[in-house]
């Protein structure tokens, strides 16, 4: 099958399609027909070496997948063959990401693909989802509660920013002037182009996703702040113990986004879409920052 492989780390040239052999398929495992592959901030940094992941080469890259699934193991229960599904694979954990024509994996790291979504779109879903709900869970908010988000615009922090305003919280946010109209459209009370334009402890919590330390001082004594950023944490003061969340595989709580997707409750806007050939335009592309909706990546 067609892949994009790294055979060494490095700038985004060192992408290239090649063949590769098809994973083996064990009895809990379904194989999926590629529709598309997301391209998410872990994969530059996987492809980079700024995280000191060991690698076999030809490595595989990629997180997020969509497609169709060709087949089962004897063992799966919740697809069959001919079900379109979306996935979140930790491409550390396993032998190959979702850069290819087709993707082997357990059957509990994916969920039903949403309904009034193409299928190739809704490989935008997984990661920026998973991770933005699993960020949440790690604070206890109590009702209309005030919430500042930070990277609001970007993909973690626009769904993040989404699923609080849909439970009732009172949200603001943080990001380029550029991004105010589709934040006030989406729900935001007030918009906030830079951290001094805070107030000191205004907020309940801080959900961060862009890594913007100072903003803890906008948190209220005894308030919350949780980050998904790889950077330095802010200290623990003032009744705040920040928080550090990282995305787990979890198919279950990929279904439950995949009904709010289907329901319309939640959006994950793309932005481009690039074929396999074109993967370091792509990697270039998100490096460059600024860009609003998810790069998927099209066998």
């Amino acid at each position: 099958m067609k892949a994009v492989v790294i055979t060494a780390k490095g700038e985004p040239e060192v992408l290239t399609v090649a063949d590769v052999d098809e994973p083996v398929a064990g009895p809990g495992d379904i194989t999926v027909s590629v529709a598309a592959a997301a391209v998410n901030p872990v994969d530059l940094k996987t492809r980079s070496g700024f995280l000191p992941i060991e690698l076999t080469y030809p490595a595989v890259l990629g997180w997020d997948v969509s497609g169709t699934v060709v087949a089962v193991g004897q063992s799966v229960t919740r697809f069959a063959p001919g079900d379109t599904v979306i996935g979140m694979v930790a491409q550390p954990a396993h032998r190959f990401g979702t850069y290819a024509e087709r993707v082997v994996a357990d059957e509990s790291l994916f969920a039903h693909a949403p309904t009034g979504v193409g299928v190739a779109h809704a490989a935008a879903i997984p990661l920026a989802s998973l991770t933005a709900v699993q960020q949440l869970d790690k604070i206890t908010l109590s009702a209309h509660s005030s919430v500042l988000v930070t990277g609001a615009a970007g993909a973690v922090g626009r769904i993040a920013s989404a699923i609080l305003i849909g439970r009732g919280h009172r949200v603001d946010a943080l990001a380029r002037e550029s991004d105010t109209e589709d934040l006030l459209a989406l729900g935001a009370r007030r918009v906030f182009a830079k951290p001094v334009d805070l107030q000191a402890g205004e907020y309940d919590a801080v959900v961060d996703t862009a890594g913007v330390v100072e903003t803890i001082d906008s948190v209220r004594d005894g308030g919350a702040y949780v980050s998904i950023e790889d950077g330095d944490q802010p200290q623990p003061q003032r009744g705040i113990t920040p928080g550090k969340s990282y995305v787990n595989e979890d198919g279950p709580g990929l279904a439950e986004i995949s009904a709010l997707v289907s329901a319309g409750t939640l959006t994950v806007p793309v932005a481009r879409e690039f074929g396999f050939d074109e993967a370091p335009q792509a990697h270039a592309l998100l490096a460059a920052g600024g860009t609003r909706g998810k790069v998927l990546l099209i066998p």
